[in-house]
């Protein structure tokens, strides 16, 4: 019995070396964040030089569960193309069924019996295991191993390895996957952070009063600069003489003379509808189907976006994108951009427009002089508001000034177009209360919307009253209603001045609106930030749990194995041993339960052979073996004293079923420590994640919040970062631990990213002056000074493109400032950084504001 296990030991540990040597291949893949084909073909070329198989293939599922793509194929050394095969046979029972297939004869009669083919390419195989790639209770693949030339090729202990491998590659392709949509996510806040810096300049420029060709010139100039378009162009629709006046054309950088064609084709129907036109393929079919000349001048296209420039739902031109290289070009999201920009373009040429009318007003009435001044006053006063509340307030207080009011309505138009909310009432000075009306047919309110015009009603007892909307373009953002008791009514000069304050209050209001949006816009890019740290924080919890996962999987398999042979052989042992034999059994097993420093290689080898000597120097049956299970136990200092047992007549069967009692303690404890493991993860990431609304300052204990950061990132520090502490007891801080979190998260990683995996970082918490001060220091690459003034901003990043959104800092510096603190930086390149973070201690109810 003895000789059993040491004719095994090869072939064990050719298994467990294969086993390394592969899983350490994916996991030098994971870390070097390569795409799935890499990490494929590096785990299907080692696949194949470990086990004897002349196919091997790598599958991978789609999300449908429809298609098999393989990304790996290799049959006698011939790898074919990547290619897609339905899910059938042998892969869809493996897929369904979630277990492995093993064939080592009647192939042929397998593949009837699971409607197999006999061979999807080449030879018909003899021997073939199917396993299937498992990520939680989903599978996400399988692999193939195939021998064409001998049956029973392949061993159950293959299949155990194979699905050891195929595990770490399902791990390895889903840890890609996520990277990679990280990057998307990424790609994607930098887009929108780009694409709303350049609105952002072009409602700048056009708010500066422009000419109109200025106004063209503004807008078509962003437009050729956002979209991947090599033509732009902007067609003004003149509806007497029916034809479009070019305002702005470019094509390959270069600019066009303006002409003037016919009303015709895509521009046409663009006009007619009011509505977008996105053509991606096909453009000739469609150009005759709406009688669309190939081509006005220059290149034929391959794909255009047309979009409405409207003025009060009316259709006054079109703006046009051309991609002259490719089909497909525009998106949906492109349509929604160009469509927005269209808007700012009226609503500019309105705001134009509405400031030639004010010019030409202030022109025919020079006898009121002074109450245009004030007009024009009074409109750099609302437009300087951006707070609604105090917008309203001064619109109310500038209409009682020029005007003979008794009562001031001030309604917003809610989307429906149809429902009307009491944003402000006054009657007779005092406040009315909240409202919400129902436009009805034939009612001031709606031919006040309609006309896009002042309603005057003069009803019986001198009562007058008017009704005038706030428009920005052809979009109504609501309606001002005033009444009067006096005897003259509103006249012709009342409603000259409620449209001039209208024109400035929805001037004001739609910047408001657009501030409002804006916020928005720069809230979601910072949620993003937050989800793209989330992603990588996800990423590395799941690295940092598969270890002691696996070690508890493989612990519990050893503890199954010895327990069976303990239940079996225990009672047996006993019945062959007296009592005193039966007690230095038990100090044999305790003996092992104490065994705390593990022995190196040459240590065990050494201690072996010593103690191999002193046994057989008394007499001691295969003297070599028993001294190492001797040292296997963690009793080779106390050998003599086991002499009964080392000679009893049945000495092997004693020692190896001490060996299997040793295995299930030492596999218990394995467990147990792998649990603690994974049980301080788990605490970390709950830590991490608690999220508090209440937005109430409390109680935090900064070194825990430190530590679980670093209990989060473990996985990246472990590998060539040491981490130097330096805490000091500091008194309670209250604070908002989710948001100091964030602080923590950014700054730890910029310092590993910085180190590239290699350095040391430091980290000093300390008291003074009634502040706690965090310093955080790398001996990463430093920072040049040219830059380390702006790395606060938002939007500046050092990071390569696709690394980063240039908002974690920024974020950082605003959450300090909440917790009435600051944050500095001191950099030497080639040296390393430090972040030095203050936070006062006294007590806070509330964060700034």
């Amino acid at each position: 019995m003895s000789d059993r296990p040491v004719q095994r030991l090869p072939r064990q540990s050719f298994q467990r070396e294969a086993e390394l040597a592969l899983i350490n291949d994916v996991q030098t893949a994971l870390v070097a964040r390569l795409q799935i084909h890499d990490i494929c073909n590096i785990v299907g070329e080692k696949i194949k030089q470990i086990f004897d198989a002349q196919v091997v293939m790598i599958a991978l599922l789609d999300d449908e569960g429809q298609q098999l793509y393989m990304p790996y194929a290799i049959e006698r050394d011939e790898r074919p193309p990547p290619c897609s095969i339905g899910v059938f046979g042998f892969r869809k029972h493996v897929i369904e069924t979630k277990q492995a297939l093993l064939f080592n004869e009647n192939i042929a009669q397998a593949s009837i019996d699971y409607g197999n083919p006999l061979a999807i390419r080449g030879d018909m195989a003899k021997s073939a295991a199917f396993i299937p790639m498992i990520i939680g209770d989903r599978v996400t693949g399988v692999v193939t191993l195939q021998h064409l030339d001998l049956e029973n090729a392949f061993s159950s202990a293959d299949v155990t390895l194979l699905k050891t491998v195929t595990n770490t590659l399902a791990v390895a392709l889903e840890n890609a996957r996520l990277h990679d949509e990280t990057q998307r996510l990424l790609k994607l806040s930098e887009d929108r952070a780009n694409n709303l810096m350049m609105l952002n300049q072009m409602q700048t420029a056009l708010a500066n009063r422009q000419r109109e060709q200025n106004i063209y010139d503004i807008v078509g100039d962003q437009i050729h600069a956002i979209f991947d378009a090599q033509v732009v162009d902007i067609a003004l629709y003149d509806r007497v003489r029916e034809n479009f006046d070019f305002t702005y054309s470019i094509e390959r950088n270069v600019r066009y003379p303006l002409i003037s064609i016919n009303k015709i084709g895509f521009r046409k129907h663009v006009v007619e509808t009011g509505k977008i036109m996105m053509i991606n393929q096909n453009i000739d079919a469609l150009g005759e189907q709406y009688g669309n000349p190939v081509v006005i001048y220059g290149e034929v296209p391959k794909s255009v976006l047309f979009a409405p420039l409207m003025v009060r739902e009316q259709a006054v031109g079109v703006i046009s994108l051309q991609n002259l290289d490719r089909e497909h070009a525009f998106t949906t999201a492109d349509a929604t951009l160009l469509s927005t920009l269209a808007n700012s373009l009226t609503g500019a040429l309105d705001n134009a427009r509405l400031f030639d009318e004010t010019q030409s007003l202030l022109k025919l009435t020079e006898d009121r002089a002074s109450d245009l001044e004030m007009i024009g006053s009074i409109g750099r006063q609302l437009t300087a508001h951006l707070e609604q509340a105090a917008l309203f307030d001064a619109l109310n207080q500038h209409v009682h000034t020029l005007l003979e009011v008794d009562s001031f309505r001030l309604y917003r138009l809610d989307p429906d177009q149809q429902t009307l909310q009491l944003v402000l009432g006054l009657q007779a000075g005092q406040p009315l209360p909240a409202e919400q009306r129902q436009i009805q047919p034939g009612d001031a309110f709606e031919r006040c919307l309609n006309e896009q015009a002042e309603v005057i009603i003069h009803a019986e007892q001198h009562t007058s009253s008017m009704y005038a909307p706030l428009m920005t373009g052809s979009r109504a953002l609501g309606i001002i209603h005033i009444s009067s008791n006096s005897t003259a009514g509103f006249g012709e000069r009342d409603a000259a001045m409620l449209r001039s304050l209208c024109a400035y209050g929805a001037i004001a209001l739609a910047n408001s609106d657009a501030l409002a949006a804006l916020k928005q816009a720069q809230a979601t890019i910072i949620q993003q930030e937050k989800m793209a740290t989330l992603g990588q924080l996800v990423a590395n919890v799941a690295h940092e749990v598969n270890t002691p996962i696996g070690a508890i999987k493989s612990s519990g398999q050893t503890i199954v194995g010895a327990l069976e042979h303990t239940m079996v052989n225990l009672p047996r042992l006993f019945q062959m041993l007296d009592q005193g034999q039966q007690d230095q059994f038990m100090q044999l097993i305790r003996h092992a339960r104490n065994v705390n420093n593990l022995l190196s290689t040459r240590e065990e080898r050494s201690i072996t052979r010593a103690l191999s000597q002193t046994l057989e120097q008394h007499q001691i049956a295969a003297a070599r073996e028993q001294a190492a299970m001797l040292v296997q136990l963690g009793a080779h200092q106390h050998a003599l004293d086991y002499l009964a047992l080392l000679c009893h007549p049945a000495s092997d069967f004693i020692m190896e079923t001490a060996s299997a009692m040793s295995a299930i303690i030492r596999g218990a404890d394995n467990i147990n420590t792998a649990v603690e493991r994974v049980a301080k993860i788990i605490f970390a990431l709950k830590s991490y994640s608690r999220i508090d609304t209440s937005g109430t300052f409390c109680p935090i204990d900064l070194a825990d919040s430190i530590e679980t950061v670093l209990t989060i990132y473990h996985n990246q520090i472990k590998h060539g970062v040491e981490i130097i502490r330096r805490y000091q007891p500091i008194e309670t801080l209250l604070g908002l631990p989710d948001e100091l979190n964030q602080v923590w998260t950014n700054l730890i990683h910029n310092a590993l990213q910085a180190m590239q995996g290699n350095g040391t970082l430091t980290i000093d918490l300390s008291q003074s002056a009634g502040q706690a001060v965090i310093a955080i220091s790398d001996t990463g690459c430093g920072i040049p000074p040219d830059l380390r003034q702006r790395i606060f901003e938002a939007f500046f990043t050092t990071k390569p493109a696709g690394e980063g959104s240039g908002l974690g800092l920024d974020i950082v510096k605003k959450i300090i400032a909440k917790h009435h603190g600051q944050i500095s930086v001191s950099s030497e390149v080639g040296m390393g950084t430090t972040f030095t973070v203050t936070l006062p201690l006294a007590e806070q109810t509330s964060p700034a504001t």
